[in-house]
């Protein structure tokens, strides 16, 4: 029986680690886009209607440049504080897990750790609120 489990340890840290190269190594590689994670964007139909910009208005004379993808980005620091609380509260369940591997058992979540993953989330989504319906995009 202690064979068995060792071989099913051994086999679990093979795969975890292994999934762990896949994931680095396309990040590297780029086949994982990381382009503007830490940026937000504007609605373009909130910038639309505030600029007057809709396709049924005017007769069409007036042509407005093309506008980058990049014109309606932000730096959202709603996102940095939520990849933070994310990894920090990982790496914290990662240690606690690797300090009590011989026990075969994982260990219990701390009872503040879901109150502080809440309210990161709560953070992070009331950022997103605020920039689709309370930012002005003409000022920025």
């Amino acid at each position: 029986m202690d064979l068995l489990l060792q071989l099913v340890r051994w086999e679990v840290l093979i795969f975890l680690a292994g999934l762990a190269a896949i994931v680095v190594h396309q990040l590297l590689t780029g086949t994982i886009n990381t382009r503007n994670l830490l940026y937000g964007r504007i609605s373009r139909a909130n910038h639309k209607a505030e600029n007057g910009n809709n396709a049924n208005q005017g007769s069409g004379d007036q042509k407005q440049p093309a506008k980058s993808p990049d014109d309606d980005l932000y730096f959202s620091p709603e996102r940095v504080q939520l990849l933070v609380f994310t990894v920090g509260a990982a790496m914290y369940y990662v240690m606690q897990t690797a300090t009590t591997a011989k026990s075969g058992k994982l260990p219990d979540i701390p009872d503040g750790l879901p109150a502080v993953m809440g309210g990161s989330n709560a953070i992070y989504l009331g950022g997103k609120a605020y920039a689709r319906w309370f930012a002005n995009p003409g000022s920025k």
